[in-house]
């Protein structure tokens, strides 16, 4: 499949609460695309991860029918970085084909997988910071 594009599209209620999660806890910086009703974040020249709104009433997040893995240098300075942004970053270690992940939600319950090729030391998951001005993901 050369010269193709491939991407993931997650919908979202609040937009503007999931841009900020996934520009500055994930650290996908600055989106391509940036509107009231479409992110898109340009990972590498062949794959995308766009983010909908959508005004459905439910969405399904919990079966995780579709999720999605991120390769990141540290799991512990994603978990510190969603703590400085005033989100408290669930993750639960999974261990799948060898492979150590962490099954994370972002504001939206909306699931994907950290892991990292680095060896990482214990990560305290119950650790809180008191933030001057905290970001609300709340709405």
């Amino acid at each position: 499949m050369k010269n193709s594009s491939f991407g993931v599209i997650i919908k979202v209620n609040n937009i503007d609460i999931c841009r900020n999660f996934y520009r500055n806890v994930l650290n996908l910086g600055d989106p391509a695309t940036d509107s009231s009703f479409c992110v898109e974040f340009q990972i590498n020249d062949n794959f995308f991860l766009m983010l909908e709104k959508t005004d459905a009433r439910f969405l399904e997040h919990e079966s995780s029918a579709v999720s999605w893995t991120c390769k990141v240098k540290s799991i512990t300075d994603v978990y510190d970085d969603a703590l400085m942004h005033g989100y408290q970053l669930n993750m639960n270690k999974q261990v799948h084909e060898g492979e150590v992940l962490y099954r994370c939600q972002d504001p939206e319950k909306n699931i994907f997988y950290l892991f990292s090729n680095e060896a990482e030391k214990t990560i305290d998951l119950t650790k809180t910071v008191k933030l001057r001005n905290p970001v609300n993901y709340k709405t």
